[in-house]
This record gives structure tokens, sequence and C-alpha cells, in this order.
């Protein structure tokens, strides 16, 4: 079976928590940092099955020294964002060298939670063996959230019909937002140009859903998903951890 390439967008600014260090090594207990989220999404794999793709800029080199904790375990490769791209879309873009045939994107500065039959790696290698994409997916139906995410239209049996980012008119045609997604290597271009459009607010857009894998593919549902984006939340998270010890 072909290696799982997860891939950890880490280049933006976190300007909103003006941290003196990177905010995925945020610590949110004496022992785990946001990042190691997505490493324990993959705790029973090895360098045999998954290999770790981390984008960051130059202001972000202290995960680096961070994430060496994993090096006996996982394969772990840094390469920085292209300045000539944007966005997240321009992150994922600039480590398309380090691709393999199965990928898979999570977001390192947010905490993912999977119900707990499911195992991410087999459950993506199915997916992308019907399809070749998969998002990861939050059910979600109040219209504040759904305006600040990736929102995700689904038919009855799951499958994606629709997508905006950050939608700001008939928000309700929406069922709820990504919080990571998978393709194989060569659906990946179309697929970031279809996304791009959206997140850069092209106001013509060239590509259409359904001239993608995306449309039609089949989603698989999270249990949670948070995104700390703001000190509120991060003490929320904080509080919530302090009170299971």
């Amino acid at each position: 079976m072909n290696k799982l390439t997860v891939i950890l967008p880490a280049a933006g600014k976190g300007q909103r928590l003006n941290l003196p260090y990177p905010k995925e090594i945020l610590r949110i207990n004496e022992t785990k940092a946001l990042i190691d989220n997505s490493f324990e999404l993959f705790d029973g794999k090895n360098r045999n099955d998954v290999e770790f793709v981390i984008i960051i800029n130059e202001e972000k080199t202290e995960i680096i020294k961070y994430l060496s904790k994993y090096k006996h375990k996982f394969n772990i490769s840094f390469t920085f964002q292209n300045p000539d791209e944007f966005e997240y879309t321009g992150a994922i873009k600039s480590a398309k060298h380090l691709f393999g045939d199965d990928n898979i994107v999570l977001l390192p500065d947010t905490l993912l939670t999977l119900p707990s039959r499911i195992d991410l790696f087999q459950e993506v290698k199915i997916k992308l063996n019907e399809n070749k994409f998969t998002f990861l997916f939050k059910q979600e139906d109040e219209e504040k959230m759904l305006s600040t995410k990736g929102s995700l239209a689904l038919d009855n049996e799951l499958r994606v019909i629709d997508y905006e980012d950050k939608p700001t008119k008939n928000l309700s045609r929406f069922h709820g937002y990504w919080c990571g997604f998978a393709f194989k290597k060569e659906v990946f271009d179309a697929s970031i140009s279809f996304m791009e459009q959206s997140t850069l607010k092209i106001q013509k857009p060239t590509k259409k859903i359904n001239q993608t894998s995306i449309f039609n593919s089949k989603v698989i549902t999270v249990e949670d998903f948070k995104d700390l984006g703001t000190w509120r939340e991060i003490g929320k998270i904080l509080s919530d951890q302090s009170s299971n010890d």
C-alpha cells in the first residue's frame, strides 16, 4: 500500500494572537502543543506508512526544532511557502514537489477529533480509491460559522455537490464545512485551482466544481473541530483540559 503524505500548512502569520512563537506550537497541556494533534491522528503508524511535509515561513523555524521529537518515528520534510503564492492554497501548492501519490492536508493550528471507530489512514485510502478526493467534514448549520469556513453542500449520500469559501449569500444551502482534505496527486491541480479561485474571490472563475474530482466525492465526517484563532477559544480549551486533568 502506498504511503500517505500528510501536508501541514504552517506559513500563516498568526497575527490575531500576537504570540512570540508559532501558534502551531502553542501548548494546550504540559506535553502537547496544537501541532501534535495532527501527528496523533496517525499514532499507530510509522515512517513506512506516513510521512509529513510542513510548509513554513522564515519566522517559524522553531517548528523544526519542536518536531524533532518525531524524528525516530516519521520522515518529516520542511519547505518554505513561495512568496508569489497566497493564502493556504498557495502554501499547499508550494509543497507540490514533495507530494506522494496519496496526500492529506490537515490544519496544524486546530484540534480535530474523529469518531472512535475511524482509522483516518484506512478511511482516506478507501475514499481516494473511490473518487481520488475527499473532504474531512464537520456538520454545521449556523450561518455565522459557515461564513468563516470553506462551506460544503452535500446530497443525501454525503457527496459534495457545491463548495464556497467564506460564503456571504444563500448560506442555507450548505450543510457544514471542511477541516481537512485528501487527494490523489493526479487530481491536485484541478482541485486546488477550483478551491483557490473561491478563496481569492476571483470575479470570473474559470474552473467549475463538476470539472474536478471534488464533485460527487464522499466526505469523511469528523466528530469535532476547533479552530483556535482567538484567546477566548484558546482559554476555553485550556479550561477544558484543566477540568479533565
